[in-house]
This record gives structure tokens, C-alpha cells and sequence, in this order.
């Protein structure tokens, strides 16, 4: 998939949801992940999370790349 989309990093999958719900972002009632993006620091803590209300709901580009 990668190839196909050019994608110059690795995508990866999660069927049991572990990592989603490491992250805190799995609801259970719909079993999928709330839209949501972290910034993880050079130390691997998370800097900033924005997490989505709804489905539907996304934060802009341009808040994320003020914070980075």
C-alpha cells in the first residue's frame, strides 16, 4: 500500500486494537478510534494531543503545525 500511494513512511495495522487503546483513542460502543493526533517529543512523551468529538471532526493543519 505503501508503494501504491508513494508514501515515503511505513503504515501499519492494528486488528486488535492494542495500540489505539494504549493511546487512549479506542471507543468501545463503535470499537473504532476517535480521530485523533498526538506530537510525540525527541523523548517519546506526547507534547500535544487533540482528540475529535466525532467522526466527522478534524483539527486544522494549521493548529497542528503551529505546535510542531
Amino acid at each position: 500500500m505503501t508503494d501504491k500511494l508513494g508514501l515515503g513512511f511505513p503504515i501499519v495495522s492494528d486488528p486488535k486494537a492494542d495500540a489505539i487503546r494504549a493511546f487512549g483513542v479506542f471507543d468501545e460502543d463503535t470499537e473504532i478510534a476517535w480521530p485523533s493526533i498526538f506530537i510525540v517529543g525527541k523523548d517519546g512523551t506526547i507534547v500535544k494531543r487533540w482528540l475529535a468529538d466525532t467522526y466527522s471532526q478534524r483539527v486544522a493543519t494549521d493548529d497542528v503545525l503551529r505546535d510542531l
